[in-house]
């Protein structure tokens, strides 16, 4: 019983866990059995009651906020993970090694996997696709005409909003994820995007892998126009709007190095807009001036 998750050629094989139990989002990306050379090896375990926290010196507790405490131990990480705190902790995440976890999780609970938020917080696949040159941005993940718009910013900003007035004005455009693209950069030296299988409220998601034309960050402003920052400014943007693991010093240092690459090599803008219908063409017309 086993299924796995690909990403950019990355497998991730989850044993003890049926697909029935996966969100739609997820079974986008998933194929029923194991592949033959997985780069990570999840096994389920649904228990009554959970193991307890490591007691064991060797793991120094390195990280805690209201829904995950981690330990390290060198390399290796455990992870307990709640919704508010320790009175509603509902898994537990271990590594064995460097390529296997255990994943001990409350049969109580099981119904929850149905969350797409849930199951992929007791991956961790964040760390590691970060080693692989693989990060999530959080944003509103366009497709025009075959290329990657990335609109990123805190929530709150409009960058859902103006994606959706992109694809219902902009020909040849669609939302592949209301909030999340993974991007990653093949040995042709090109960045691409895919899919990522949580997409927040937006309830938009779909397995799709473009090309990356651009990053552009929005502020909500009462007239269209781009807006020009120094490159340490849009550093600071990117990495706030990055999921990297702050308390892994190596996984932070990899982040920021390749942050600065990507900044020599793909668009990066601020663009401030209101939310009229006419408000993607400034945009586009700095982005695909060879439509005009």
């Amino acid at each position: 019983m086993s299924l796995t998750l690909s990403f950019n050629n990355h497998h991730f094989v989850l044993e003890g866990i049926t697909s029935d139990l996966l969100p739609s989002n997820t079974r986008l990306f998933a194929t029923e059995g194991s592949h033959p050379s997985p780069t990570f090896t999840f096994t389920f375990h649904m228990v009554d009651q959970l193991p307890p926290v490591p007691k064991d010196e060797s793991w120094e507790h390195v990280f805690d906020r209201r829904n995950i405490i981690v330990w390290r131990n060198d390399s290796l990480e455990h992870r307990l993970l709640s919704v508010s705190g320790l009175k509603d902790t509902y898994a537990v995440y271990e590594e064995t090694g460097d390529r296997h976890a255990n994943i001990w999780f409350l049969s109580s609970m099981q119904s929850n996997l149905r969350y797409d938020s849930v199951l992929i917080s007791t991956l961790a696949l964040e760390r590691h696709l970060a080693p692989l040159g693989n990060y999530i941005l959080h944003c509103a993940y366009l497709s025009h005409c075959g290329e990657a718009v990335l609109l990123s910013g805190p929530s709150g900003t409009g960058k859902s909003t103006h994606g959706k007035l992109w694809e219902q004005f902009v020909p040849d455009t669609h939302v592949v994820n209301g909030d999340r693209g993974l991007i990653n950069r093949d040995a042709d030296g090109k960045y691409y995007v895919s899919g990522w299988p949580v997409c927040g409220s937006s309830g938009i998601c779909h397995a799709e892998r473009y090309p990356l034309r651009a990053i552009v960050f929005i502020e909500q402003m009462p007239d269209n126009q781009l807006i020009q920052e120094p490159a340490t400014h849009l550093f600071t943007r990117l990495y706030s709007q990055l999921t990297v693991n702050h308390w892994n010093k190596a996984a932070t240092s990899a982040a920021v190095e390749w942050i600065m690459t990507l900044l020599s090599n793909v668009p990066v803008k601020v663009y401030g807009c209101n939310m009229a219908p006419d408000a993607p063409f400034n945009l586009k017309k700095a982005l695909f001036p060879e439509e005009e």
